[in-house]
């Protein structure tokens, strides 16, 4: 069960979609070019471009075209938080067991 969306979260999606219009129109990238250039449908493409919602894949091939692919890729590596250097010395379990 999804529930609502979490204020932080809507608050990054709104700002992602800002800054992935602004960047398309920086590129002067029509919305249909774009969206063939994604491989996706041009409805798909103005929802994430204008409210932020969409499949993870979609975003990340709006991402790859432009420009931003690898910089989402190494937002996400845990060896860029203090914790996950931290941590980075430690054995890492292959699965993680409720107790």
């Amino acid at each position: 069960m999804a529930g609502r969306t979490p204020i932080p979260v809507a608050r990054a999606e709104r700002t992602i979609a800002s800054n992935l219009e602004l960047a398309r129109r920086q590129q002067r990238i029509t919305v249909e070019l774009l969206a063939e250039r994604a491989n996706i449908s041009v409805p798909t493409l103005r929802r994430i471009l204008n409210e932020g919602k969409g499949s993870l894949e979609n975003f990340l091939r709006v991402a790859r075209i432009l420009g931003f692919l690898d910089g989402v890729t190494a937002s996400t590596d845990p060896l860029n938080t203090p914790l996950g250097r931290i941590r980075a010395e430690e054995d890492v379990p292959k699965r993680v067991r409720r107790i």
